[in-house]
C-alpha cells in the first residue's frame, strides 16, 4: 500500500509540473522538550529544528514538504526526517492530505506512510492523522487528533492527544499547549503533558518553542508527521 501512495503522489507531483509552483506557506521552528519525571528510563530530553513549506499547484491543489533535525541526549547522536504530503483542499474549511516519510534515528531507517485531515471552524481548528510505520519486520500505527481554540488574534489555547503502538510498544501521549505571537509572524509555544509508556508507567513533560511562520494560511497546512517528534514530547 505505502508503495502504491507513493506512486500516487510521484504521479501527482509529475502531473503538474509544467505548472509554475507557488509557495503559499511555510515555517521554521525550535524546540526543546524534556520529561520532568523521576524514573531514570525516561530521563530523556529533545533539541529539534524543523521546517516545512507548502506548495500550491493549483487553488484545489498543493504539496507539502517536511525536514526536521533533532537531538536526543540519551543516544547523543542527530536524528533526520524527511516528509511529503499530497493535499486536497475540500473547500475554505477543511483540507485532507496523504503522505509518506522517513526517520533516521541512530543509523536505522523508519519508514511511514498515512492520511490526515484538517477543519477549521470559527475560532477552532482540529486535525487527525493515522500513521503505518514500518521498521524491517516491524510494523506499526499512530493515531492522534489535535484541536486549538483562538482567545485573540494573538493567542491560542488547545490539546492533543496520541497514540502509538509499534509491534506491542503501547504509548500514549495527552498534552495541554498554548501560543502566543511575540512579534508578527514569529510564535512562542508550549505544552505540558503526560505520557504513558508500556513497561515504563507514566511520566510528565513539557515542551517549549519558537516559530516563525509566512504565508495564507501562516504556515502550512499539516504538521510535520516524524515520529521522532513524539518523544518526549512537542
Amino acid at each position: 500500500m505505502k508503495h502504491s501512495l507513493s506512486l500516487a503522489l510521484a504521479g501527482l507531483f509529475c502531473a503538474t509540473g509544467a505548472q509554475a509552483f507557488e509557495v503559499t506557506g511555510g515555517s521554521l521552528s525550535l524546540g526543546y522538550s524534556s520529561f520532568v519525571g523521576s524514573s531514570e528510563a525516561t530521563d530523556v530530553s529533545k533539541l529539534s529544528l524543523g521546517s516545512s513549506m507548502e506548495f500550491a499547484l493549483s487553488h484545489q491543489f498543493a504539496l507539502q514538504g517536511d525536514f526536521a533535525l533533532t537531538q536526543l541526549d540519551a543516544s547523543n547522536t542527530d536524528n533526520l526526517n524527511f516528509g511529503l504530503h499530497a493535499i486536497v483542499h475540500a473547500n475554505e474549511s477543511t483540507s485532507v492530505g496523504a503522505y509518506v516519510g522517513r526517520d533516521r534515528f541512530e543509523g536505522q531507517n523508519l519508514n511511514y506512510f498515512g492520511f490526515e485531515v484538517g477543519h477549521q471552524a470559527g475560532l477552532i481548528d482540529a486535525e487527525g492523522y493515522v500513521t503505518f510505520a514500518k521498521d524491517g519486520g516491524t510494523d506499526g500505527t499512530v493515531i492522534g487528533i489535535k484541536g486549538d481554540y483562538a482567545l485573540t488574534g494573538t493567542a491560542m489555547v488547545g490539546a492533543r492527544l496520541d497514540n502509538l503502538n509499534i509491534e506491542g510498544a503501547d504509548t500514549t501521549r495527552f498534552g495541554l499547549t498554548g501560543a502566543v505571537d511575540a512579534l508578527p509572524g514569529v510564535t512562542v509555544t508550549g505544552e505540558l503533558g503526560r505520557a504513558r509508556i508500556e513497561g515504563l508507567g507514566s511520566e510528565p513533560y513539557v515542551s517549549v518553542g519558537v516559530k516563525v511562520t509566512f504565508g495564507e494560511k501562516r504556515g502550512t497546512s499539516f504538521e510535520r508527521r516524524s515520529i521522532i517528534d513524539l518523544l518526549p514530547g512537542g
